[in-house]
């Protein structure tokens, strides 16, 4: 487990990094609103955290489908991204929260989310 969680962690860094890095192009160069720029970002930033946390991660389960298991990581990926989108709406909108500042608490959040769901469902 603790080999599961480093894995799940630097798998983590990568794609947070690539989802920060996104979140920051959309939103200051190309001055997209803040949600529609992190709803992109975290949906990109997801592929690439699906390749590697299949790859890293979680055991493949000869006996769970390829489809079943894609599914099941999506689909906790689909409530990640409303967890995030709520988030973001809520400290960059209502409390006023700077974007890069919620979206780090956003972050930890969903991480907690994303390691449990997946575990449960990928590996049970």
């Amino acid at each position: 487990m603790i080999k599961k969680i480093i894995n799940f962690g630097l798998v983590g860094v990568v794609a947070t990094a690539i989802e920060y890095v996104l979140l920051i192009i959309l939103k200051e160069i190309f001055k997209m609103d803040v949600l529609i720029a992190s709803g992109i970002a975290f949906t990109i930033s997801l592929l690439f955290n699906y390749i590697l946390s299949i790859k890293y991660v979680f055991i493949d389960k000869k006996e769970m489908s390829k489809t079943k298991e894609m599914t099941g990581f999506f689909i906790t990926a689909l409530i990640g991204l409303g967890i995030n989108q709520l988030m973001m709406y809520t400290l960059v909108n209502m409390v006023n929260i700077y974007y890069l500042f919620a979206k780090v608490v956003s972050t930890g959040t969903v991480m907690i989310w994303n390691f449990v769901s997946r575990h449960m469902f990928l590996e049970r």
